[in-house]
């Protein structure tokens, strides 16, 4: 893999994409390929309105599914809902967003956000799809690359490494933008530290429309579960602004309380439109970080 995107990132921290990573995503192909793949016995041919599609075995339904392609009568024997999946269903379009605001940036958070971002891109590219990979900032959903085959995925590597995060990320008006955005039954991935007081209600603008994908939350610990140190001077990564508290046990504990809220209804709402809720850190090796997303999205 021709090893470009390696721009380094602010504040010091290492190269976004160097060569150990690289070679994660060399991997990404092999992988989609190994925990993707249909069982050999059983497939069988299907008419759909394109042609024929080889049956590739079956999963629990999940909201705005198709009810014609439920099985009926492996449900009635199963007692829940399963659906029918074809191998049409791997060349669905692939939409990766990045938050791409300030506060995705210290605490090695933008090279962890970047990687995600690769990573996505690549399990999109290897699904044999177009990608189409945007940002969310100052409140709009802004299209930075287009394309198909894995031969571009250098390209898409420059587009992220090309675009710190800065400003805010508005994503009380940039989610509602990204939903207008995004085509019906594509594979969705939004990448965000979701440090925002947006309504995640607005996800349920999605429902219905046969999209697949993930809410891949960055959790910084030390925005998470801080720490009590006393008097603090806290830095707003978006706007620069500083104020004065003093982090005590309570406090922090109140901190913690309220991030594994705002989390637990971001993952409630993601589940409810049919998205899988994928939460990752600074210190999450890359390694599983591919793991879990080829496992996690369709």
């Amino acid at each position: 893999m021709n090893a470009r995107g390696t721009a380094p990132s602010r504040d010091g921290e290492e190269d976004l994409f160097p060569p150990a990573f690289l070679r994660v995503l060399a991997a990404v192909p092999a992988a989609v390929k190994r925990l993707r793949a249909g069982p050999a016995e059983g497939r069988r041919a299907a008419l759909g309105e394109g042609g024929r599609f080889l049956f590739r075995g079956h999963r629990t339904y999940r909201p705005g599914d198709d009810l014609r392609r439920v099985d009926w009568k492996v449900a009635a024997r199963l007692g829940r809902l399963l659906v029918r999946q074809f191998d049409a269903e791997r060349d669905r379009p692939t939409e990766v967003w990045i938050d791409g605001s300030g506060s995705m940036a210290p605490l090695g958070g933008r090279v962890k956000g970047a990687r995600v971002g690769a990573l996505a891109v690549a399990i999109g590219l290897a699904s044999a799809g177009t990608v189409r990979l945007g940002r969310l900032r100052e409140g709009a959903a802004e299209l930075r690359l287009e394309a198909a085959g894995s031969h571009r995925l250098p390209a898409f590597l420059d587009a992220i490494a090309a675009d710190p995060p800065q400003g805010r990320a508005g994503l009380a008006r940039a989610l509602p933008a990204l939903v207008r955005r995004v085509p019906r039954s594509a594979r969705l991935l939004l990448v965000s530290d979701l440090l925002s007081r947006a309504e995640p209600g607005v996800l349920h603008a999605l429902a219905g429309r046969g999209l697949r994908g993930a809410v891949l939350h960055l959790r910084v610990p030390e925005v998470e579960s801080p720490s009590p140190v006393g008097r603090v001077v806290l830095r707003d990564a978006e706007t620069g602004a500083t104020k004065t508290l003093v982090l005590d046990g309570a406090a922090a504990a109140r901190a913690t309380t309220r991030a594994r809220e705002h989390a637990a209804r971001w993952a409630r709402h993601a589940a409810e439109v049919g998205l899988r809720y994928v939460p990752f850190a600074p210190t999450t090796a890359d390694e599983t970080l591919l793991r879990r997303l080829v496992e996690t999205v369709p």
